[in-house]
């Protein structure tokens, strides 16, 4: 009878000793038994895969890297350099996601490609019973997200999305305690409708100069060394340039959407948190930005998503008028930087505001017990939602009216086909 790796070891431990179990201690210090050992697998081993979220956190203790996947060879040799650098294993290599994440050790599947990969290989991981820990935002479309997280509460797989602040930010770029930010707004010392203003201060940049893109780029050939057709996996296969991929890849509607796909999840999920809306949807989005290329993402200077209470959150990109503005406000107040506001005493109020007491959840515990994971697909869902909507309406140029479940815009087809764009075979979620 053949048995999984695991069920072996621990037998054959257990045989060499006569059938006595041997005390951590006795084999040393930091010594972690092959049973408690999480194995990871990355897919995509471009620049973020090797952070500390996705590569450095999981090269110590009771973690190890598996396997690396790339349709890169090069960037998929770097990894494994990598990993035998910091004195790990040598880790499986291939251009396939599907052969690491069906690999039968596989704890933890990372999903660290473009965004036009996340929905497919996440999904696949998740039917395959792997926890997955994916990069933001959580998927190119909307409708790619719909699909995603139906399959991830199906599975009730542990399931985290990469975002800095809701998770592991104790200070909102220069504004205050997340907690503190959220008691202001739940004690409703501000009044309502409420204003949410991401401006260019306290560390918010957009990037929008950054990831731009680059019109009627002139076909290039293809380097041996890369799978250009499964880069473009899901997405249209378009003629490959070196702009359209690796570094560059932001600036390109096929794979993401400029610096809002780059930066918007992290700065909207903890907005969606302190306004207490990680079950709504805003109503309505419009930008002001100049006409954009089909394939190339361009600037934009304001987005605007309202919600049906009439609660709105501004978008102001590195193209907007400078200049100190208030982050949060309301009919009664204003909140800026630093937790100041022009009532003071309304703060200083608010922070004798009960909240529900809030335990962060451990991804590891999550993945060795089975569960799923505390901050869940639907917030991760609901905050990328967001971002895609703000993509849209600077992709489109026009204001657009969202429904209110999340399936599709009133009395928009064209908004509606890019909500639920149909994925390139033979790929589906």
């Amino acid at each position: 009878m053949r048995l999984p790796r695991r069920s072996f070891l621990r037998k054959a431990a257990v045989a060499a000793v006569g059938f006595t179990i041997i005390p951590r201690h006795v084999l040393g210090r930091g010594f972690v038994p092959p049973s408690e050992t999480l194995n990871h697998v990355i897919v995509g081993c471009g620049g973020i895969s090797g952070s500390g979220a996705h590569f450095g956190d999981h090269m110590k203790g009771a973690h190890r890297v598996l396997a690396v996947c790339d349709v890169d060879d090069n960037h998929a040799r770097n990894r494994v350099n990598q990993v035998k650098a910091a004195g790990g294993n040598t880790p499986l290599s291939t251009r396939d996601f599907r052969e690491v994440i069906g690999l039968a050790d596989a704890d933890v599947v990372h999903v660290c490609t473009p965004p036009h990969w996340h929905g497919v290989i996440a999904a696949q991981a998740a039917r395959a019973g792997k926890a997955v820990w994916c990069e933001k935002p959580l998927t190119r479309t909307i409708g790619e997200g719909l699909a995603l997280r139906k399959v991830v509460q199906e599975t009730r797989v542990p399931f985290r999305v990469n975002t800095w602040f809701r998770l592991n930010r104790t200070n909102y770029y220069g504004v205050g305690p997340a907690r503190d930010i959220r008691r202001v707004v739940a004690s409703g010392v501000l009044g309502g409708p409420l204003t949410v203003r991401l401006a260019c201060v306290g560390g918010i940049a957009w990037k929008v100069n950054l990831w731009v893109g680059k019109p009627n780029l002139e076909p290039q050939p293809v380097p041996a060394h890369l799978d250009w057709d499964m880069y473009c996996g899901p997405s249209q296969l378009i003629p490959y340039h070196p702009h359209r991929a690796h570094g560059s890849f932001r600036g390109y509607w096929n794979f993401d959407q400029g610096g809002l796909g780059d930066m918007g999840q992290h700065f909207l999920d903890p907005v969606q948190y302190f306004l207490g809306k990680d079950k709504e949807f805003p109503v309505s989005v419009e930008a002001d930005a100049p006409a954009q290329d089909a394939m190339a993402c361009g600037v934009w200077k304001t987005v605007t998503l309202t919600y049906a209470d009439g609660t709105r959150i501004i978008l102001e990109s590195e193209l907007a008028e400078r200049g100190e503005k208030p982050f949060i406000e309301g009919p009664n107040g204003k909140l800026f930087a630093n937790l100041r506001s022009d009532r003071p005493e309304l703060i200083r109020q608010a922070m004798e505001f009960p909240l529900p007491e809030y335990q962060e959840d451990d991804f590891d515990a999550c993945v060795r017990e089975k569960r799923p994971f505390g901050y869940g697909v639907d917030e991760a869902f609901h905050s990328s939602t967001i971002v895609n909507l703000a993509a849209l309406a600077v992709r489109l140029g026009r204001p657009l009216k969202f429904k209110p479940d999340g399936s599709g815009f009133i009395g928009d087809a064209q908004a509606d086909r890019l909500h639920s764009p149909v994925l390139r075979g033979p790929w589906s979620i």
